[in-house]
């Protein structure tokens, strides 16, 4: 797992595999503050992500819930793979989680 700092809009780019061993590194850094925009979204573009492991979904899926008792949210961009199994989990709609394709939340 590579993570990019990017700059407009603020937030991370993720490429590559993300491991079981990554998964308090990632979520470490969303719940650092250091990638919020103005706004309070913490924004992650994981569109170069090849595969998700169930484990980096629940990942996401619990900081996002995290983020969402301060008042701020996690938005994903995702590939279309991507979204539609969080989607088939049912966790879509968790808490403090927002998909998005581009700029668009969904």
């Amino acid at each position: 797992m590579v993570i990019t700092p990017q700059g407009d809009p603020p937030g991370l780019v993720l490429t590559g595999n993300i491991d079981a061993a990554d998964l308090e590194a990632l979520r470490s850094t969303l719940l650092g503050g250091g990638v919020d925009s103005p706004c309070g979204q913490v924004r992650v573009d994981m569109r170069q992500v090849p595969f998700l492991l169930l484990a980096t979904v629940r990942t996401l899926v619990r900081t996002a819930g995290e983020l969402a008792e301060d008042g701020r949210s996690l938005v994903l961009n995702l590939a279309p793979h991507h979204e539609w199994a969080i989607g088939a989990v049912g966790w879509a709609n968790a808490p403090g989680l927002v998909m998005a394709n581009g700029e668009e939340p969904r």
